[in-house]
C-alpha cells in the first residue's frame, strides 16, 4: 500500500472499555440469553427491517438489561474525546441505540453505512465494542472501515482504501456513520453460541 492509498478515514480505538467485572458479567448475560437472540435484518429504504442472508447473517438482542445502562453512561462520558478523535463536529445526543450481536461460523455483514436509509439518517457515529469467551475460538471477524466520499445527494461511496480492525477483547473502536464499511466472514469451527464474536453495537443520534 502506497502513500496514495493509506487509509484517511478517522477512527477512534479505545481499550479496556469495560472493567473486567462489567464485560464478565455481560459475556455471562449473554449467553444465559441465547435464546432471545433473533437473525438480523438490513435497514430497507423504507426504513423498515428486512431479512437478507445474502447482505447480514447474524444474530441480534436488543434488551440488554442492566448493562444498557452501563453502556449509556459510557458512551457519554467518553463522548466529547470520541468527537475530538474524530475531527467530528459537536452535536447534541437526542437518543443512543444500543444493540447486542453474536456472529458465528461463516456469518458476516457486507459493505454498507449506516445513516442512508429512511429512518436512521440521524445516526451520526457509530461504535462497536468487542467481546468474546476465551479462549478465543473464532478467527476473521474483521472490521473493515472504507474511505468514503460524499457525494451533493447525500448519499456516499466507499473508496480503495480502508482500515481494518481486529476483533480484540475489551476494545470498542468508533467512526463516522457515514462511513462504508463490512463485517469479514466470521470461522468459527465448533459454531457454539458461546464461542461467538460478541459485539454491543450501536450509534449516537442527533
Amino acid at each position: 500500500m502506497n502513500a496514495q492509498t493509506l487509509p484517511r478515514t478517522p477512527v477512534a480505538i479505545l481499550d479496556e472499555f469495560l472493567v473486567a467485572e462489567e464485560w464478565n458479567g455481560l459475556l455471562a448475560y449473554s449467553l444465559s440469553n441465547e435464546a432471545e437472540f433473533r437473525n438480523t435484518q438490513v435497514v430497507g429504504r423504507d426504513g423498515g427491517g428486512v431479512l437478507d442472508p445474502a447482505t447480514r447473517r447474524s444474530r441480534v438482542l436488543y434488551d440488554l438489561g442492566p448493562y444498557r445502562a452501563v453502556f449509556a453512561e459510557r458512551l457519554m462520558t467518553f463522548f466529547p474525546h470520541v468527537l475530538m478523535r474524530l475531527g467530528h463536529e459537536p452535536f447534541p445526543v437526542s437518543q443512543l441505540e444500543i444493540q447486542l450481536t453474536a456472529t458465528n461460523h461463516g456469518e458476516f455483514f457486507r459493505m454498507h453505512s449506516d445513516n442512508d436509509a429512511y429512518g436512521v439518517q440521524g445516526r451520526r457515529i457509530t461504535f462497536v465494542y468487542f467481546f468474546h469467551s476465551e479462549p478465543l475460538a473464532f478467527e476473521g471477524g474483521q472490521l473493515r472501515i472504507f474511505d468514503t466520499e460524499a457525494h451533493a445527494d447525500r448519499r456516499s461511496a466507499p473508496t480503495g482504501a480502508y482500515r481494518l480492525v481486529y476483533p480484540q477483547q475489551n476494545q470498542i473502536v468508533f467512526f463516522a456513520s457515514w462511513c462504508w464499511h463490512e463485517i469479514l466472514p466470521v470461522a468459527c469451527p465448533s459454531s457454539r453460541f458461546a464461542d461467538s464474536r460478541f459485539t454491543v453495537n450501536g450509534w449516537y443520534h442527533q
